[in-house]
């Protein structure tokens, strides 16, 4: 692309971005319009989402009630309506976690085959191809923690993150053109533990955004933004953090999953995160916000909150007026993401911040030799193809073996 400003000034080779979306549904743009594109994109990836969900659902036979505080909370949390709303489309590999969880709940339950580990690499890769580099980065992250757990999760977890990194060498090796010449000043993370409960019950409005940097953070709002509601962070911290933590059993409570959702909220307060920065790996340094990285641990407590207050309804007969409750707090914990999701909605949120002047005229495909470009590229490409054609094979021979 000859105007570099479409590719954060740095470079002109398209793929030498970690975060540009590159995956197969991009070819409806020869027949759509960009911004019915994004929308149709997001209502396809919001389905396939929304499939994830219902594995929770017939997995744990959540009730209406506990499914749809998941579902509002998971689809209408402040996190991902503030950063749609500024422009981060390649948030869409949000849409695309409950994928990562079913995987990561799988692992738990017992199943460690080539079956496993190439469903999880091929989930994550996906996310990736979004143009989601962050939430693929978390997805390992997440992964390589749940696999330290014990020794028995620790070889197929490995064995999912390796595969997920080589089916991704297609994406992952034009970037290492530039490295170094991209812009890796460390933003940080919420300020304290405090500041990640208080984004959960405040919301700013998105002309407030850019008006709370500080000498803290030079973060505006929409990196802060984890806004679920009073009802909506007590059905969190109730259910999924002290009933959890209460509760859980080696069964079927999941206590696994504690070290990686707590080693990653802690990575997400502070300047915690800086001291990871230090491992010379690129995928790692290239975090930059950490605050981020919480909307991960939140999607897990989310879940794990839906199966707590389930096996609490299961466990009890709830009388008409406990009932009638429930559904009122139900019907305002919607209310107040509602009222959110108006706030923060383009149409809206458009007045607040300056308008980009736009020339699509050189926003163009401008190809030109590059070997170096080129070569890349190609041995990318290569890996992904034999990485996946080996995982398909190791997958079949296992089946094999099993059916004999």
């Amino acid at each position: 692309m000859p105007d570099s400003s479409a590719l954060r000034g740095v470079t002109d080779r398209f793929m030498s971005l970690p975060d540009v979306l590159l995956s197969p549904q991009i070819f409806l743009l020869r027949f759509m319009e960009v911004g019915t594109f994004f929308l149709v994109d997001t209502l396809l990836l919001y389905t396939i989402g929304m499939f994830g969900l219902l594995w929770f659902r017939r997995r744990f036979s959540l009730s209406l009630v506990s499914f749809s505080a998941l579902f509002l909370l998971f689809n209408f949390n402040g996190h991902i309506l503030a950063h749609y709303s500024v422009g981060h489309t390649t948030w869409a590999g949000y849409l695309l976690f409950p994928w990562f969880a079913v995987m990561v709940f799988r692992l738990l339950q017992g199943e460690k085959s080539w079956r496993w580990v190439t469903l999880t690499a091929l989930v994550l890769f996906f996310i990736y191809l979004q143009g989601a580099f962050h939430q693929f980065i978390w997805g390992l992250m997440f992964l390589g923690l749940l696999g330290l757990t014990s020794w028995e999760r620790f070889w197929p977890a490995l064995k999912a993150l390796v595969s997920a990194c080589l089916l991704s060498m297609v994406r992952m090796l034009p970037p290492t053109l530039l490295l170094g010449q991209f812009d890796d000043e460390f933003l940080g993370g919420y300020p304290t533990l405090m500041g990640i409960l208080d984004s959960m019950v405040h919301f700013k409005y998105p002309a407030e955004a850019i008006g709370i940097r500080n000498m803290l953070s030079s973060l505006a709002w929409w990196e802060y933004d984890l806004y679920l509601g009073l009802v909506g962070a007590a059905f969190l911290l109730v259910f999924g953090i002290y009933s959890w933590a209460k509760n859980r059993r080696p069964e079927s409570g999941f206590p696994a999953l504690l070290l990686p959702i707590s080693i990653m909220t802690l990575l997400s307060v502070g300047r915690i995160y800086r001291l990871v920065r230090l491992i010379p790996v690129p995928l790692l340094s290239g975090e930059r916000a950490s605050i981020r990285m919480i909307i991960l641990p939140v999607v897990f407590l989310l879940i794990l909150a839906a199966i707590e207050f389930q096996r609490w309804l299961q466990n009890r007969q709830p009388s008409w007026i406990v009932q009638l409750t429930g559904l009122g707090l139900l019907l305002v914990m919607g209310h107040d993401l509602w009222q959110h999701a108006k706030v923060w909605q383009v149409t809206n949120a458009v007045s607040a911040f300056d308008v980009a002047r736009v020339d699509l005229s050189i926003k163009v495909v401008a190809n030109h030799p590059d070997p170096a470009y080129s070569t890349l590229l190609g041995v990318g490409a290569a890996v992904t193809t034999l990485t996946l054609l080996g995982l398909i094979w190791l997958w079949r021979r296992e089946g094999k073996h099993t059916a004999a």
